[in-house]
């Protein structure tokens, strides 16, 4: 599967605080998108994964996973969005899990990005801001001037969003394939400002759909190698 890989350079003040990985690959309707963020310095040491899967050219997502590690404190939040149930479905372990009835066409953090990707084709109206249903909040999108941007092929115009609530800010190449070249949020800690250094295309899997590898329990191997002893009296026998 062909993976487009972006490679961020992560700053908060005009210093260096880490790097961001954003991944994107499709198989038929189905996008499959990965951010994974290493943080460093003033903001601290840790690291968070996005997985997505979304419609590939709706953006409705299907399901997100976060895997966060920060300072010491591990956590996971899985959100399923159910059509045929007309559930949501949010999880933040097996004991911890919660319902709620599916009312709009949800996004999730990551297929807002391509949501904005491919606004960045389109005719734009000012006087209609782009309205995007986040679980628990509406994020609306207002477009700010376009502006000359550097980026790892040199000099290129962007189309600059600006999202509320958050105040994030999101430039995306007005040319084909119109990555993201900067994208500006608000953590805990700060303003952390990424900005594109790299991009690639990768040949491997990115999905959220793979099944997990069942771990071998000791009690499973032990089974197992009475199980094969059985087998093999059976056939001396």
């Amino acid at each position: 599967m062909a993976v487009e890989v972006c490679q961020y350079r992560l700053t908060s003040r005009g210093r260096p605080v880490g790097s961001q990985t954003l991944s994107r690959s499709e198989r038929g309707r189905v996008a499959f998108l990965e951010a994974r963020l290493l943080l460093q310095g003033s903001l601290g040491h840790g690291s968070v994964v996005q997985s997505s899967r979304a419609h590939a050219s709706r953006h409705v997502s299907q399901q997100f996973r976060e895997e966060t590690e920060l300072r010491g404190d591990q956590r996971q939040f899985d959100v399923r969005f159910d059509t045929q149930q007309g559930l949501v479905i949010a999880s933040r372990g097996r004991s911890d899990q919660a319902t709620m009835p599916y009312l709009l066409p949800y996004r999730d953090p990551l297929s807002i990005l391509w949501e904005l990707r491919d606004a960045a084709k389109a005719e734009w109206d000012d006087a209609a801001p782009l309205r995007i249903p986040l679980l628990g909040k509406e994020v609306v999108v207002y477009r700010a001037v376009d502006l000359g941007a550097e980026g790892p092929w040199g000099s290129t115009r962007a189309r600059v969003f600006h999202l509320h609530p958050g105040g994030s800010v999101v430039a995306v190449d007005l040319e084909p394939p119109h990555r993201i070249l900067r994208l500006v949020q608000r953590v805990a800690d700060g303003v952390v400002e990424a900005t594109l250094v790299r991009s690639d295309v990768e040949e491997r899997m990115a999905t959220l759909d793979a099944p997990e590898e069942p771990r071998e329990t000791p009690a499973r191997r032990r089974s197992r190698r009475r199980g094969r002893r059985r087998r093999t009296k059976r056939s001396q026998g």
